[in-house]
């Protein structure tokens, strides 16, 4: 079967709850039990940090999933995304070498999220491309225990972001 990178839309919402029971009606589709994690977001073309906690779940059904995310923040999180598709996310087994990429391309990066502030990025939000749409990467280490989440609906906890 095809095993492809790309396995997910993120869509930022104003109010997590109406969201999730729209789209499980509209789409027919159960969701993931929701997990709050307390997050890391750096944004390098400002240079500003924010600590934050993103409250997400997603569709239990064949990817690409459909993943919800509570509006929080001041960064790419914010109210201002909210209510539209924030990006499509795709798995990357080399961050670093992804970030190196994405510069020599020309490609903004808008986030750098981490489980802490101050360690390694395990995920890159893009700018906006010339189509109006981001892109995110998320480390390949986060793939088994995002699987096991939309498998059993509940996240593992000993494998937080």
């Amino acid at each position: 079967m095809f095993d492809s990178p790309y396995y997910h839309i993120g869509i930022l919402v104003h109010d997590f709850a109406e969201a999730v029971e729209h789209y499980s009606n509209v789409l027919n589709v159960k969701f993931t039990e929701p997990t709050d994690s307390v997050l890391c977001i750096e944004n390098p073309q400002t240079q500003q940090t924010e600590s934050i906690k993103v409250t997400a779940a997603y569709s239990r059904a064949r990817s690409p999933y459909l993943e919800l995310i509570q509006a929080n923040g001041n960064g790419i999180f914010s109210e201002k995304n909210a209510g539209r598709i924030l990006y499509f996310g795709i798995w990357e087994p080399d961050i670093e070498g992804r970030i190196q990429k994405l510069k020599q391309q020309g490609i903004g990066i808008e986030a750098l999220i981490s489980s802490e502030c101050g360690k390694t990025a395990n995920a890159i939000i893009t700018a906006p491309d010339k189509m109006g749409i981001r892109m995110e990467y998320l480390s390949t280490s986060l793939r088994l225990p995002t699987e096991a989440w939309v498998l059993t609906g509940k996240y593992p906890l000993s494998q937080r972001m």
